[in-house]
């Protein structure tokens, strides 16, 4: 036995765990040599087997500490695990390295002196280099600030890939995107810098090339040991086989369900493809759940049963304190709000804001139900940055028009106090039209708006003709005397706007996009998926400007929304009773007493960007995950919808025995004091449970 390994072993304030140990558990934990597979459901105490199964190879099989490598996918993670390793061997601090896959990979690379010297770039700082180059090069003039994601993405992906996947810039080529890819890679090279995707493609090609370096690695990683293994990337899966040869010593933990970086080219076949390998591997399920109550185990395992592409499993749960499921159908979007708010101030007053998450599809709904509590004067607490989706180019443009329209409407008024009548207008069936010469009021509209829309859809206006800051339609008219098509263009959208006065703002956006052309336009323009998607732009700002009854009062929303932005991009700290606020992919590895999952409608869960099979079982996988956040209450919440669009989610169709009416009478038929006692007997209620 080594002296690291003894002197754990043999430190008098170790003692061996008391806590319970299921025979599955144990099975891992006593695993010595050769591959394994570890199955671990939500709950089922992965971090403890992997822990005690370290523990176990250096106490009892005599296993050098330095020898043992365990790789996550988060730096919290890794200190997470170190921690509760050393809390086992206390005082000694035995030599085993906990490390994240990038800071693994980067290490190997320190050993190469060609590496020597490279700085790593944060992902915001590849994000800004790549705009830089874009600005600064004429292949890119075309480019427009919306389509600079797309670009940046691309790069990316030609870096992993080596190939150039189709784009829907316009004027953008296979060629412009190796350009800027072999320009980037310039930058790199110049200043020493390496982005997360070099360190595995060059970490796989150093190991691959220098046989010394990696038998050296092999030597020192006789024992890995992969958490989240659901998660890992092909590039990853095969340096992580090549430093585990020839020994094969390799003893993953995960759980296909629970696969939900498909955009980062993870996929729960990694799963499967671990046994395609190994055939020889040992395979353990932990099937026990010690963190969800039985009903909310019940629900979630019906849901992710739905999925064809899985390993199939049976997870128990092991305790029903609580409230357990609930699956509640509200009457509209505002009932949901309503029915929220009301839930929520009960679990404030209990004290009990702390214990409770709001888990939401996107960081854009988190914003939402941020907004919503803000309104109430409750606390939340919300780590992610969500970004302004009513600054979204798409936005701003339905957006001028409604404000062209709006000032329309002003003049109308003005006309109408002055006494001013159009005969012509009033043959016309029009109460109001362009005022003629010499009535002393002319209409008149913004030019910052009008340069917006003026070729939104293409109307080949020219931007130079529009000088004035008051944009007049006699003077475009004089301007395009000899052309009448544009005459023609420039009555006819004058004309439009027009047309919207006198609408509610849902049917005036409707207007805009299919009338006016602007989704045809968004088709032309960009085609293809990336057309589809900012199409589901507009579709859901229309949604939300059902909720209004003039533009002003959705200003006024919108200002308070980026009010709630601002609030979270200030918060310094956690505050002490606050509900959480977190995405689906945050809450991964989180647990709360209580979690609500609002807003359980098709094209939010699932996201209306997913089309595919494979695209909707990681929705579903997404759902699971949220789900299983729960210890001892889950509430999913939901409207009845106004279009099968925006009905009730899919995911909830194997659930319907346990919908209930979020009415106040039912929802509130519980007490406060009688669900929620009180924080100490909440916290109390989950010790038992808490040993894994």
């Amino acid at each position: 036995m080594n002296p690291s390994a003894e002197s754990v072993k043999e430190s008098r304030n170790y003692r061996v765990s008391e806590q319970i140990i299921n025979p599955d558990q144990e099975k891992a934990i006593l695993h010595t040599a050769g591959p394994a597979q570890i199955i671990a459901g939500p709950g089922s105490g992965k971090t403890f087997v992997t822990v005690h199964r370290i523990l176990h190879l250096i106490m009892k099989q005599g296993v050098d500490p330095a020898r043992i490598l365990v790789i996550t996918f988060t730096k919290a993670a890794a200190l997470e695990m170190q921690e509760r390793f050393f809390r086992l061997t206390q005082p000694e601090r035995p030599p085993v390295r906990f490390g994240t896959f990038h800071a693994v990979f980067y290490h190997i690379l320190k050993q190469s002196a060609h590496y020597r010297g490279y700085s790593i770039m944060t992902e915001s700082e590849k994000r800004k280099q790549i705009r830089q180059l874009v600005h600064l090069h004429n292949h890119f003039a075309c480019v427009r600030e919306e389509d600079l994601e797309e670009l940046i993405d691309s790069v990316g992906f030609c870096k992993m890939t080596g190939k150039v996947r189709p784009l829907s810039i316009e004027g953008i080529g296979e060629e412009d995107i190796l350009f800027l890819v072999k320009e980037y890679k310039s930058y790199q090279q110049e200043f020493r810098q390496m982005d997360f995707d070099d360190i595995m493609i060059h970490c796989h090609r150093l190991l691959r090339e220098d046989r010394e370096l990696l038998g050296r690695w092999q030597e020192q990683s006789q024992y890995i040991l992969v958490d989240e293994f659901q998660d890992i990337s092909p590039l990853q899966y095969e340096i992580v086989r090549m430093l585990a040869a020839p020994q094969h010593n390799l003893f993953i933990v995960g759980d296909d369900d629970q696969s939900v970086y498909g955009f980062r080219g993870a996929s729960p076949d990694s799963m499967q493809r671990f046994r395609r390998d190994y055939p020889a591997a040992a395979v353990v399920l932990l099937d026990r759940n010690y963190r969800c109550h039985k009903q909310i185990t019940a629900a979630a395992l019906r849901v992710i049963g739905e999925n064809q592409h899985r390993i199939d499993k049976r997870i128990c749960a092991v305790h029903e304190k609580g409230e357990g499921f609930r699956l509640l159908q509200c009457e509209n979007e505002e009932e949901m709000r309503q029915t929220f708010v009301r839930e929520i101030r009960e679990r404030q007053r209990a004290g009990l804001l702390s214990n409770c998450a709001v888990i939401c599809r996107t960081n854009y709904d988190c914003a939402m139900w941020a907004q919503v509590l803000r309104r109430h004067g409750i606390p939340f607490s919300m780590k992610e940055r969500p970004g302004n989706r009513f600054r979204h180019f798409v936005v701003l443009d339905i957006m001028a028009y409604l404000e062209l329209a709006e000032e329309m409407a002003n003049v109308d008024a003005k006309r109408c106090s002055a006494g001013i009548r159009n005969p012509a207008a009033e043959a016309s069936g029009h109460e109001t039209a362009r005022c003629p010469y010499g009535t002393g009021i002319s209409v008149g509209v913004s030019r910052k708006y009008f340069l917006r829309i003026m070729n939104r859809p293409v109307r080949y206006l020219k931007r130079d003709i529009v000088t004035e800051e008051t944009v007049r339609e006699e003077v475009l008219l004089a301007c395009y005397r000899n052309s009448a098509i544009l005459q023609e263009r420039v009555r006819r959208l004058f004309q439009d706007i027009r047309n919207l006065r006198g609408r509610k703002l849902y049917l005036q956006i409707h207007y805009i996009r299919n009338i006016i052309g602007y989704d045809g336009y968004l088709r032309e323009k960009y085609k293809g998926p990336k057309a589809d998607e900012l199409i589901r732009i507009a579709v859901q700002f229309q949604e939300v400007s059902r909720g209004f009854s003039s533009l002003q009062d959705m200003k006024e929303y919108i200002a308070g929304y980026e009010e709630t932005l601002k609030d979270i991009q200030e918060q310094k700290q956690e505050k002490e009773d606050a509900v959480n606020l977190l995405t689906m992919h945050a809450s991964k590895g989180l647990e709360f007493d209580s979690v609500y999952l609002p807003d359980c409608q098709e094209g939010k869960i699932p996201s209306a960007k997913a089309v595919t099979e494979e695209e909707i079982e990681e929705e579903r996988r997404m759902f699971y995950v949220a789900m299983t956040r729960a210890r001892h209450s889950l509430c999913l919440m939901t409207a009845k919808g106004r279009t099968g669009k925006d009905a009730p989610s899919r995911f909830l169709a194997c659930l319907t025995d346990h919908v209930s009416s979020a009415s106040p009478s039912s929802s509130s038929s519980n007490s406060a004091a009688s669900r929620y006692s009180s924080k100490a007997s909440a916290t109390a209620s989950y010790s038992s449970s808490s040993s894994i």
